[in-house]
């Protein structure tokens, strides 16, 4: 029987991808700057932000199971990422509360920070070597 282990997965990609996603974030807001309004670079800063903060807790949460074994970093994966989907809701409340805020904007931006992981996978391939190991020799 085959087992999946990843290795050279560490704490700077994770630094990589939230240093992306925040450039992101930046990037996009000031592009609705310049070619928009005022109103909608900063709903465009309150979508980067509601994707990026959930985000920089589960690198936390993440970064404390180091060392742990597997079943309390499996652990640490499923509480970590059940508690950023309910910053997430709760971010998104509040920002629907902000008079003023526009929609548009502010999902653009918030969709462009969350795809940065997914292109992270491609840039950072390197970073996620598999390796198949098996445990009968």
């Amino acid at each position: 029987m085959g087992s999946i282990v990843a290795e050279k997965y560490n704490n700077s990609t994770i630094k990589k991808i939230l240093i992306m996603q925040g450039f992101v974030a930046v990037s996009v807001s000031i592009g609705f700057l310049v070619f928009g309004q005022k109103s909608m670079a900063a709903s465009s800063i309150v979508g980067g932000v509601i994707a990026f903060l959930p985000n920089l807790y589960f690198a936390y949460r993440v970064s404390l199971a180091k060392g742990q074994s597997a079943k309390k970093i499996v652990q640490s994966f499923y509480s970590g990422e059940s508690r950023k989907v309910l910053i997430t809701f709760v971010l998104f409340a509040v920002a629907f509360q902000i008079p003023g805020v526009q929609f548009f904007p502010l999902m653009i931006c918030f969709v462009a920070v969350l795809s940065v992981f997914w292109l992270a996978l491609i840039l950072f391939a390197r970073d996620f070597e598999i390796k198949n190991v098996r445990e009968d020799g």
